[in-house]
């Protein structure tokens, strides 16, 4: 049995020059809330819980997690990662309802499951990814996102230094202005490049029809949650019906609707976030139950997630690419060691057992709140 023994709990944070813009508002720095568990044996596992939004949202789920997370996760025992998620739901099921704050919890659900599954796989020796899938590679193709709509020029750049050919840009601000700027992307873009765009659900279902209609003529490998999530399974499955090559994934909260959008649209690029809802346990759940090459897992935070992503990614879809956010953001570059690399459009992963990389101990310059909890 694996004892958890001591808890930490990182939330850092990076003023960034420039924000970060969306059509739902935009993000002025940026936060990373990390969990690091340990056994009796002083292995430990990492976990990041999503915290991108509102801009304060991270210091809301570090008081959370503090307060009520660590006394249920203090001396708890497992055999299988997945129980520890488990043994959460059914612990704060209640709580979660009379609040009504589902999602900050499911976030906390999320960061630990990946916590617990680092630290399995140190357990047992091996890369997490190899712990899955035992033919995974040590590394996986990335695509650049977070392109603001009126920067593309000078972020596709700089992803092509990196070797990157993918590239999504963010619109749904202004149709007419999306259209001009969608077409000096395809003016741009060489014969090897391929490019996608994110409306982060910004178009209504009276407007949608007519938004995708007038980008009809255009090349673009996916339209990225064209409308709310909270939209009805049937409406999007009747919006995929008129419009080909949509993407959705990232803001369902339930595995349940990944299998009817696997069942009953023709959409082939689904977007699950192992940070935000579900952990590992769920992707790999989903896994086993639709095509994986349909899982092109959607990352947007600090370092620890993204190569946690990067091991299911490939473990699960070795031939798809993993989002990774180009914009200026030390948590991503800066808070791990040994430091990863992008190289010829790969994210370069390692031998070394779990995620294959530890939290840095120079973090001092990045902590906004810490809190350790020894037993």
């Amino acid at each position: 049995m694996i004892k958890i023994t001591n808890i930490k709990i990182y939330l850092l944070k990076y003023k960034n020059k420039n924000p970060v813009l969306s059509s739902f508002g935009n993000i002025k720095f940026r936060s990373s809330l990390v969990i690091e568990i340990h056994d009796e044996n002083n292995n430990n596992g990492i976990g990041e819980i999503w915290c991108n939004f509102p801009n304060h949202g991270g210091r809301y789920r570090f008081e959370i997690l503090k307060d009520y997370f660590i006394d249920f996760l203090i001396n708890f025992q497992f055999e299988d990662p997945s129980s520890v998620k488990k043994f959460l739901i059914e612990k704060f099921n209640s709580i979660k309802n009379q609040t009504g704050d589902f999602g900050a919890f499911e976030n906390i659900f999320s960061g630990i499951d990946c916590a617990a599954w680092d630290l399995f796989s140190k357990i047992k020796k091996k890369p997490l990814n190899k712990l899955i899938n035992d033919q995974s590679k040590n590394k996986i193709k990335v695509y650049a996102s977070g392109i603001n709509r009126d920067e593309h020029l000078e972020r596709i750049q700089e992803a092509r230094l990196l070797g990157i050919d993918r590239f999504k840009i963010k619109i749904g601000f202004n149709i007419l202005e999306d259209i001009k700027a969608i077409t000096s992307i395809e003016e741009t873009i060489a014969s090897n490049e391929k490019y996608m765009l994110d409306v982060n659900q910004a178009w209504s279902l009276d407007n949608v029809h007519e938004n995708i209609s007038k980008l009809k003529n255009f090349n673009y490998l996916w339209l990225e949650e064209p409308i709310s999530a909270n939209h009805s399974i049937s409406e999007i499955v009747q919006l995929n019906k008129l419009h080909k090559n949509l993407a959705f994934g990232e803001n369902l909260i339930y595995l349940k609707k990944f299998y009817e959008l696997d069942n009953d649209t023709q959409i082939q690029f689904l977007q699950p976030d192992l940070a935000r809802y579900g952990g590992i346990t769920d992707i790999l759940d989903l896994g086993k139950n639709i095509k994986k090459n349909k899982i092109w897992l959607h990352y947007l935070g600090g370092a620890i997630g993204l190569i946690s992503s990067a091991h299911i990614m490939s473990a699960l879809n070795p031939d798809g690419y993993l989002e990774y956010d180009i914009n200026e953001n030390e948590l991503r570059t800066k808070i791990v060691n040994p430091s990863f690399q992008i190289i010829n459009g790969y994210l370069e992963l390692n031998e070394n057992y779990g995620i294959g990389f530890q939290i840095s101990d120079n973090l001092n310059q990045f902590i906004d709140q810490f809190y350790e909890y020894r037993n």
